[in-house]
């Protein structure tokens, strides 16, 4: 489990640029811009995820330092675990289904877009407040947001999704959104009286 601990994020920088390999240089032109969209949001989670924990890294300790607040939204330190569930099962695992069997529906490629999107926001807004940079807020910045916009952009002028139906899937991505904290919350490390820590 060390070795997973140490490397995932390492190994997602290396398939995230398979990835661009695959859609820019492989399929080019001839893939369909949904599919294009899904595959895009799965790389630049894991381009996200390589800034968070690789380079420069530390939004483990970030978070467990500067926004885990035990009376505020955040009452849980994100674990060991935490990162492995969040990042990798529930990551790479939606993003990765998202990808391959659904991939056609706009819909739901739009709705993990959007989740990206609202994970950019937040990564801006926490600089904003904090006046400093968190580890996540460059690729927030620069893939996730710009990547919402173009998506939700190109999808409306080529008639597959109507303006009203993008904003729809807001609701929707905020729900999933949810799913980090709570998974940061069934994941913390307990302590040994059995009380939440």
């Amino acid at each position: 489990m060390e070795l997973v601990n140490r490397h995932w994020a390492k190994a997602g920088g290396v398939i995230a640029v398979g990835i661009l390999v695959y859609i820019y240089l492989i399929e080019g032109s001839r893939m369909p811009l949904v599919q294009k969209f899904s595959l895009l949001s799965l790389a630049f989670l894991m381009f996200h995820q390589f800034e968070e924990y690789v380079y420069p890294g530390g939004f483990q300790y970030y978070f467990n330092t500067r926004i885990y607040n035990p009376f505020g939204f955040f009452k849980s330190k994100i674990s060991d675990k935490a990162v492995i569930w969040v990042n990798v099962v529930l990551g790479w695992g939606i993003y990765a289904l998202v990808a391959i069997f659904f991939h056609e529906n706009p819909v739901i490629v739009m709705t993990f877009v959007a989740v990206l999107l609202i994970n950019g926001v937040l990564h801006f807004g926490l600089a904003f407040s904090m006046r400093d940079y968190n580890p996540g807020v460059v690729t927030g910045a620069i893939l996730f947001i710009p990547l919402a916009i173009y998506s939700a952009t190109k999808l409306r002028d080529t008639g597959v999704m109507t303006m009203p139906e993008i904003i729809m899937v807001l609701p929707y991505a905020a729900g999933f959104s949810l799913l980090i904290p709570i998974t940061i919350f069934v994941c913390r490390e307990k302590k040994r009286s059995g009380s939440s820590s």
